[in-house]
């Protein structure tokens, strides 16, 4: 869906457009600890060199002519002289309409067949024939397979390039790393061609800002995207581009304050589209929809180029152009956890989304290169430029609007199901999508305009009465170059938001913007700058409209996922040993490298010497169901040593099966959703204390399982927001059925600071028993829904996670959810069954 109407006039690159994604895009001064040079000193790099294995040209995915067959008994055939002979008329038959008259033995009764017709043999309909006789156990292609590429790029290995990984571009690299016939135009401020992660890879450009051949950046802005869209990979050093082989054509419409014009713009499109591009890469946009600019995306259509364009970092609903009009693919922002992000335009023209927050790319500053940290839809945009180069790579005679097509829906469906205006199709998918573009062109389609964005694209609210503007951070212990989330409330209304960080040694500095809702809250995801110095800190956040401002402490630690003191350990049970890998992620507040390790003989694991921060705990197994991530939560202090013990399994357990479905009684009840049933005490008690509403669908049949805290085994049956226990020492009482403690197992490595003591109130309430407090929005909830015998007690105070305001309890997660502001549905339970099912490794995550 797309805008595709506007009062034409000239199109604005200030601080609406422009200059405010280039702004959240790269901050200031912020450096990556990887490897830097001037410019005329490059002698620390290593230039690119080409893959050793070059799959990008194995599209049909096994060896052509070739069928491998299991046959049901020897006395079909005879084999001598490395021909089958057929004994059976039917099988004779089949053999010689397609010519097999070649066979290796591979296993007992495992034939390779070919023969005459070589690779015009029709592999598929051979083996359905062979399979109709009767006389094969099977019959199929002979598929290929390679080793799983990955790349050596130092920031990439570090685990710096989360983005990558979320796109799930490692596979989509084992089809094809991009093909160097494909052309992507970096639209944008110009391009450093030397920079050594662009080396070989920037091809002539263009100039259209000052209307000559020499396209350098003099911004940084142009070399950070290039970067992301396909920075040299495999060689090293640096980081990696998001197709490796494409070619990049650096095409500067924006001067060295990053405006631009409809002149300058226009003719670079128009320059791009004449000169070979497939793909136009512009991190750029303004609000005004002016006909110049609708011209010159028209141009790039009708020259079958598909045009990338970033949705905006003005969330109002408005549309940003060029991404607003129709044949452009506009990419709005996601944070590290799949989250739509608080910056990010949203609307009906949105197609997709990309990672946007905290991505390292190649940097350029005043003649430096260097690798920098950025936030914004200026670094969502060229991850889609670099897909489609991809999706090209593997099928060159797809159109535009083709492998617009495929980018949509080979999406990841966040939000609600199907299309939605904050994260359109999708969050995308590299790995789907080139696979779809191997199966050729999608179904046409036919475009729906929409002239306004609706009413309900972005969160309505209840006014609520206005208090003082406060700040609340995920975290206040954090490493240089960490994301941090941050809730912000009692700003001005829908306005934007500066955020700046003053370090111990004075200095001041922005990290980015935020935009408030109708309430002036916001939530918002951000990188830190790497080269900020340890100790003591102030981030602010200030409303230039409302005149509002609020700030919070925190201290900065050495980061680098060590530096500290702290030990994470545990013990792996529960299967083999060997073959075993525990993983270390830094995940929020710390950055670094992830870490790994393997038990020893007993099954002990240690990470030592860790920075404060949270972290991100996995093991897995050959053969074996992977398990995690732990949350784990260290203070950076030697006395601080967090134990996690883990348990792999070989199988799921048979309950998460679905199951026939069968009639509904009073005492049974199927759900045709998940095809689970709930019947029984269960039955009795998810009626009996909110539903569905409340509970969520069951996730599960009931098994027997053994509890994680207290060691004893339990009929259970897990949902979406809980587990239910079935405790027969209760029978006949309200607690036959309790709630599994799933707040405590989900926080067993994280550290909550007890809330100051008070005098409990109507409105809010002190727990002496876990030193924790209970109000507003939160102490509602728990009071009509059960309070203590359904929750238990709180066992945090409130605390910001994924960019929510959220409290833990003994029993579940409460979730405060402003789009649903004084609404029956503005507390939310957590969904800590599904987390604890996906954590197990029984549901795909």
């Amino acid at each position: 869906m797309k805008l595709v109407k506007g009062a034409p006039s000239r199109l604005v690159m200030g601080l609406v457009g422009f200059l405010l994604v280039f702004s959240l895009a790269v901050p200031a001064q912020t450096r990556a600890s990887g490897p830097q040079a001037q410019a005329n000193d490059l002698g620390g790099y290593v230039n690119a060199q080409p893959l050793d294995v070059d799959i990008a040209d194995d599209t049909l995915g096994y060896v052509p002519g070739e069928v491998m067959v299991k046959l049901k008994s020897s006395d079909a055939v005879t084999f001598a002289g490395g021909k089958l002979v057929a004994t059976s008329p039917g099988l004779a038959e089949m053999m010689r309409c397609f010519q097999l008259s070649a066979a290796s033995e591979v296993l007992p009764g495992v034939y390779k067949l070919s023969g005459q017709g070589g690779s015009s043999l029709d592999v598929k309909g051979a083996a359905a024939a062979l399979e109709a006789t009767g006389l094969v156990s099977y019959a199929g292609p002979n598929y290929t397979y390679h080793a799983m590429l990955a790349p050596n790029d130092e920031q990439y290995l570090a685990g710096q390039q989360w983005g990558i990984t979320q796109i799930k571009a490692e596979q989509a690299w084992d089809i094809t790393t991009g093909a160097e016939n494909i052309v992507i135009a970096i639209l944008d401020t110009g391009t450093a061609p030397n920079h050594p992660d662009l080396d070989g890879k920037v091809i002539p450009g263009y100039d259209a800002y000052n209307n000559d051949n020499d396209p350098s950046d003099d911004n940084g802005h142009g070399t950070y995207t290039a970067g992301i869209a396909g920075a040299s990979s495999n060689n090293g050093t640096g980081i990696v581009g998001t197709s490796w082989g494409a070619r990049l054509m650096p095409v500067k419409v924006l001067g060295p304050r990053g405006q631009g014009s409809d002149e300058t713009i226009a003719r670079g499109i128009r320059w791009a589209a004449d000169n070979g591009a497939r793909i136009i890469s512009a991190s750029l946009g303004g609000d005004i929809d002016s006909q110049v600019m609708r011209d010159a995306v028209k141009y790039a259509h009708d020259k079958n180029v598909l045009l990338v364009a970033s949705s905006g970092n003005t969330p109002d609903g408005k549309p940003n152009f060029p991404a607003a009009y129709e044949s452009a693919l506009a990419v709005g922002a996601t944070g590290r956890s799949d989250t739509f992000t608080g910056f990010s335009s949203w609307g009906p023209f949105v197609d997709v989304t990309a990672p946007g927050v905290g991505i390292l790319s190649t940097g350029w500053d005043n003649g430096t290169l260097s690798y920098e940290y950025g936030n914004g839809t200026s670094a969502s945009c060229p991850f889609v430029s670099g897909i489609a180069a991809l999706v090209l790579s593997v099928n060159p005679s797809l159109t535009a609007d083709q492998v617009k097509w495929i980018i949509e829906d080979s999406s990841d469906d966040f939000g609600p199901p199907g299309f939605d205006e904050n994260y359109g199709r999708g969050r995308v998918n590299a790995f789907r999508a080139v696979q779809m573009a191997q199966q050729g062109p999608p179904p046409t389609r036919t475009p729906t305009p929409v002239a306004q964005p609706s009413a309900t694209a972005a969160p309505t609210f209840t006014p609520a009465a206005r208090q003082g503007p406060t700040l609340q951070l995920d975290t206040k212990e954090v490493a240089p170059g960490a994301l941090l989330a941050i809730i912000g409330a009692g700003f001005g209304p829908n306005e934007i938001i500066d955020l700046t960080i003053r370090t111990a040694d004075g200095n001041g500095r922005s990290i980015g913007n935020a935009q408030t809702d109708a309430q002036g809250g916001f939530r918002a995801e951000v990188a830190l700058p790497a080269d900020i110095p340890p100790g003591a800190a102030t981030l602010t956040a200030s409303g230039p409209t409302s005149g509002l401002r609020a700030s919070v402490e925190l201290s900065v630690g050495t980061g680098g996922g060590g530096g500290g003191q702290s030990v994470i350990r545990g013990t792996v049970r529960g299967a083999t040993l060997e073959g075993v890998t525990v993983r270390l992620k830094p995940s929020l507040g710390v950055a670094g490298p992830e870490q790994t390790t393997q038990p020893d003989g007993n099954g002990v694991f240690t990470f030592s010497r860790l920075a404060s921060g949270i972290y991100a705990l996995s093991a897995s197994a050959a053969g074996g169901l992977p398990v995690g991530p732990f949350s784990v939560q260290v203070d950076g202090s030697a006395a601080d040593i967090k134990t996690i013990d883990i348990t792999l399994a070989a199988a799921r357990p048979k309950a998460f099966d679905n199951v026939a479905r069968v009639a509904n009684t009073p005492q049974l009840v199927f759900f045709p959703e998940v095809a689970h049933t709930l019947k029984g005490p269960f039955l009795k008690f998810w009626r009996e204390n909110g539903g569905l509403p409340i509970f969520g669908y069951p996730l599960s049949e009931e098994f027997q399982e053994i509890s994680p805290t207290d060691g004893k085994t339990y009929t259970v049956q897990y949902f979406e927001r809980n587990r239910f226990e079935h405790h027969p020492e209760f029978a006949g009482t309200r607690n036959e059925v309790l709630m599994g403690l799933l707040g405590i197992e989900m926080t067993r490595g994280r550290t909550f600071p007890p809330g100051a003591p008070f005098q409990s109130t109507p409105t809010q309430a002190y727990f002496n028993e876990t030193k924790h407090s209970l109000s507003g929005p939160f102490l509602k909830y728990w009071q009509s829904h059960g309070g203590l015998p359904i929750f238990g007690y709180p066992i945090s105070e409130e605390l910001v996670e994924n960019g929510f305001l959220v409290q833990y309890f003994e029993r579940n997660r409460f979730e405060y959810h402003p789009e649903f502001a004084n609404t029956p549905n503005d507390v939310l339970l957590g969904l800590l069954g599904v987390e604890i099912v996906k954590r197990n490794g029984w549901l795909a995550p």
